[in-house]
C-alpha cells in the first residue's frame, strides 16, 4: 500500500472504544486514538458530571469518521491507584444505596425491582424494571434525604434488567445478555415456528419473562432449509396414499404425514422428497396452527 492510500485510509477511519459505566448501563462509545486498551480495563473519560471511571466492553477499533458522532469525546487515561481508590469509594457508596433503596421499594409497597445503582459525582442513578408506569416521587425524597444527592430512578426494559443482575439460562449457561450481547436484537414468535419448535412458554421464555435470544441465532439457517419442504397442514400425495402433513423435520427433512385411510396406523414418516405437494394449508387454517404461538407472543 503505497503512502497517499494509507494516509486516505487513516484519515477516513478513527479508533473508538466502547466503555460501560454500570452493569445496567447502555455502552457508550469515545475516542482512544494511540491507546492499547484491553477488553475488562478500566479508565477515565470526561463526562457532563465530571471525570467518570468506565469499563472497557470493546477495545479500540477502527470505525469510518462518518458513523462517528461529531460531538465524541476521548478516553483521558487508563485508571491510575487514585482513580481506583475513587472507584472503590463509589462502588461501596453504590451498595450501601443499592441495600437503603431495596428496603424503601418494600417499605412503600412499590411495583419495582431495583437491578443497580451508579454513582456519579452529584447525581445517583437507580435503574429498575417495573411492568407498569411507577410514582416514586416518594422514593425519590427518601433516597435524597438520606445520601444528600441529586436522585434520578431510570426504568429499563427487563431484558436489561436481566443482563444487569445475571443468571443461569435454561441450557445451564450464564445467560447471552450477560456474557456477550451488546444490543438486543428484535426477537419474534414467527422465529419459533420456523424452527418447528412446541409453543411451550416454558421453553421459549429466557430468565427476563421475554422470548429467548438465542431464538434468532438459526433463524436464517432454518429459513433456507425451510425452502421446498411441505409445511404443516398441506395435502400431499405418498408412495402409500394422499394424506396431510401434521409436522415437519426441517434438520432430517422428514414430515409426518396423517393418511386419508381408516386404519388406526394412519400416521406415517416419510422423506420429503418423497412427498408431493398437492396444496398448501389455507390462510384460515395457518390461523388455527398459529393460535398456540400467539398466546405466547401476545
Amino acid at each position: 500500500m503505497n503512502q497517499d492510500t494509507s494516509t486516505q485510509t487513516k484519515q477516513q477511519t478513527r479508533k473508538v472504544a466502547g466503555l460501560q459505566f454500570s452493569k445496567a448501563g447502555k455502552i457508550e462509545y469515545f475516542l482512544a486514538e494511540d491507546m492499547e486498551l484491553s477488553q475488562h480495563e478500566l479508565v477515565v473519560v470526561k463526562s457532563e458530571h465530571g471525570n467518570s471511571v468506565g469499563r472497557v466492553i470493546m477495545p479500540p477499533h477502527e470505525v469510518p469518521t462518518t458513523d462517528i458522532a461529531t460531538n465524541i469525546k476521548p478516553v483521558l487515561r487508563k485508571a491510575t491507584k487514585e482513580d481506583l481508590e475513587r472507584h472503590d469509594e463509589e462502588m461501596e457508596r453504590a451498595r450501601e444505596g443499592f441495600a437503603l433503596c431495596s428496603r424503601k421499594i418494600l417499605e412503600r409497597n412499590l411495583p419495582m425491582k431495583l437491578v443497580d445503582v451508579s454513582f456519579e459525582d452529584n447525581k445517583a442513578i437507580f435503574f429498575f424494571v417495573a411492568d407498569e408506569r411507577i410514582d416514586f416521587r416518594a422514593l425519590v425524597k427518601d433516597m435524597a434525604s438520606a445520601l444528600h444527592t441529586r436522585i434520578e430512578m431510570r426504568q429499563i426494559g427487563s431484558r436489561d434488567g436481566a443482563k444487569a443482575t445475571g443468571a443461569l439460562g435454561p441450557c445451564g449457561l450464564v445467560c447471552c445478555c450477560e456474557r456477550f450481547l451488546r444490543e438486543f436484537s428484535p426477537i419474534s414468535i414467527s422465529m419459533a415456528k420456523n424452527q418447528c419448535l412446541s409453543p411451550n412458554p416454558a421453553k421459549l421464555t429466557g430468565m427476563c419473562g421475554k422470548l429467548k435470544c438465542c431464538l434468532a441465532y438459526e433463524n436464517e439457517f432454518y429459513l433456507n432449509e425451510r425452502k421446498g419442504l411441505p409445511p404443516a397442514g398441506s395435502k400431499v400425495k405418498t408412495s402409500k396414499g394422499p394424506g396431510v402433513v401434521t409436522d415437519l423435520n426441517v434438520l432430517k427433512r422428514v414430515c409426518m404425514v396423517r393418511l386419508d385411510i381408516e386404519d388406526e396406523n394412519n400416521m406415517l414418516r416419510f422423506p420429503c422428497s418423497e412427498c408431493e405437494v398437492v396444496s398448501k394449508p389455507r390462510h384460515i387454517e395457518k390461523e388455527e396452527a398459529d393460535k398456540e404461538y400467539e398466546k405466547i407472543e401476545g
